[in-house]
């Protein structure tokens, strides 16, 4: 029984894998984890072996290092952006560079399909990445999620932040017209905007219309915004970290 883990910066994701098949997935805020709580999962699921996916700080992985040689007498396995992996080709002419978690996550939507993918990655951060039909990732975009998008204005500015609280379900059809769902509309459209400029740069690449793929914590905010309906697939990079197994 293996289990994978994927870290990202706020949130972390579980599932076992065994026989080609990943179990149901576990998901929590991991900012308060102690090596107790690793300890508590990786019992839990009955796993000999630990394979991770980490964008956390080293200080974090040491937590999950520590628990793993404690419960399975070794230590969790990490993985890393390479030139290839799983029939799919890097195209970062510095492979290390490109993220663990978008790297797994264009694996994993490319064995999904097979097909030409735009991948759209909602957290803390909002990543885009595109593959074509071929396994060739085409490189991508970085830029703040829709929340840190907020906070970034809210920071920068002298009188929004007592106008704002966040609306969990803003409305695509209302005109914004007060302060919060202006800036929440206005951040949520420009997000919007930049994933249907990818998609036609990805298209033009590719020869074909890429497949929307749309991941991680903040999906359910942004979907409603872009102009073709996504697949959201909540574990993509958990799936792409089973193909490396």
């Amino acid at each position: 029984m293996i289990l994978l883990i994927d870290i990202g910066n706020s949130r972390v994701k579980w599932a076992t894998f065994r026989e080609g098949k990943l179990g149901p997935q576990g998901a929590a805020a991991h900012g308060s984890w102690n090596e107790a709580d690793w300890r508590r999962e990786i019992e839990q699921s009955g796993a000999t072996r630990v394979l991770v996916a980490s964008v956390a700080d080293p200080a974090r992985n040491e937590l999950l290092n520590a628990a793993c040689r404690e419960t399975i007498g070794r230590p969790p396995e990490f993985a890393s952006s390479t030139d290839t992996a799983a029939g799919v080709r890097n195209g970062y002419s510095n492979p290390a560079q490109l993220g663990v978690d978008r790297w797994l996550a264009v694996i994993g939507a490319y064995h999904r399909h097979r097909d030409a993918c735009c991948v759209v990655d909602a957290g803390t951060a909002l990543t885009i990445d595109g593959v074509d039909a071929t396994g060739q990732h085409l490189g991508g975009f970085i830029v703040p999620g829709p929340r840190l998008m907020v906070e970034s204005l809210l920071t920068g500015t002298s009188d929004l932040a007592d106008r704002w609280a966040w609306r969990s379900t803003p409305d695509p059809a209302r005109f914004p017209a007060n302060t919060r769902d202006a800036i929440e509309q206005g951040c949520l459209i420009s997000l919007a905007g930049l994933v249907a400029n990818a998609q036609r740069r990805l298209e033009a690449r590719a020869g074909r219309a890429p497949r929307l793929i749309l991941t991680g914590g903040g999906a359910q905010v942004l979907a409603p915004w872009l102009t073709q309906p996504p697949e959201f697939i909540p574990d993509l990079v958990l799936q792409g970290l089973a193909h490396l197994t």
